[in-house]
């Protein structure tokens, strides 16, 4: 007899449409008709893991407490899967000022790379940690890896989104690259001037388990950018996008295959 497939959803944090993300995410996982989904806006929940093939983060500046991190951790060693989008790894800290205005949006000082103390557990789970991003542009995605099964058939692609630098902290197998450089507009390390082929997707093992980590999908909604700014502009980023939701839809097929 069949089993759903259980997967728990995490949607929530700072500065993003994290309502978006949600709604596109659902729809996509409602696609499969074995995929069952709990939704959580914070790690509370982590500890009740039996039973789900994987766990999908979207968020931004939300970590979790050093129990949650281990529940986490032994969910995925124990064999589970962990998707995490953009913003998961990023703990957002301000310099003591000026108030600077960065893409449209007052900050109080500039932002600074995510610290090495910042939910350290958490960040070795995910591989990666934040640093600054560049001005959303057009990137092209290159599959660097056609060889996985989230991106076997799959070919090069370009998305409209904000291009992620990010401290790597263990060895993973990338499967999409793109190139970037430039100015990171209200960052402490605001200038990037080399251009490597830079990971917009990758997986790692971890016990039993895998993770999966990319950088793309930023969105903002009207009201998200409080207290920074009363309204902000809209911007829904790549996820109207066809290219990103079938990569989307890819990696929920990856989740789904867990255990």
């Amino acid at each position: 007899m069949s089993e759903p497939v259980r997967i728990h959803l995490i949607s929530g944090g700072k500065y993003h449409d994290f309502d978006l993300a949600r709604l596109v995410m659902l729809n996509l996982m409602a696609e499969d008709d074995r995929i069952r989904v709990r939704c959580a806006a914070d790690f509370r929940d982590v500890g009740d893991l039996a039973g789900f093939a994987a766990v999908v983060l979207y968020t931004c500046d939300l970590m979790p407490s050093e129990s949650e991190a281990q529940a986490l951790a032994d969910f995925v060693a124990a064999g589970g899967r962990l998707l995490a989008l953009h913003g998961a790894n990023a703990g957002l800290e301000f310099t003591d000022g000026p108030e600077i205005v960065a893409s449209g949006v007052r900050i109080p000082g500039l932002v600074k790379p995510t610290a090495e103390t910042v939910a350290p557990a958490f960040m070795e789970l995910l591989g990666s940690r934040f640093v600054a991003h560049l001005s959303a542009q057009t990137m092209h995605i290159h599959v660097e890896d056609p060889d996985h099964p989230i991106t076997r058939g799959l070919d090069d692609f370009t998305v409209t989104d904000e291009p992620y630098i990010a401290a790597p902290l263990c060895n993973y197998r990338t499967l999409l690259t793109a190139r970037y450089k430039g100015e990171a507009p209200g960052y402490l390390l605001g200038q990037w001037d080399d251009d490597p082929p830079r990971p917009q997707l990758y997986v790692r093992s971890f016990g039993g388990g895998e993770v999966a980590y990319s950088p793309l999908g930023h969105a903002c909604g009207r009201f998200d950018a409080r207290p920074l700014m009363d309204e902000a502009p809209v911007v829904r980023g790549p996820w109207d996008e066809a290219a990103f939701q079938e990569l989307l839809r890819r990696c929920i097929a990856w989740l789904a295959e867990a255990r």
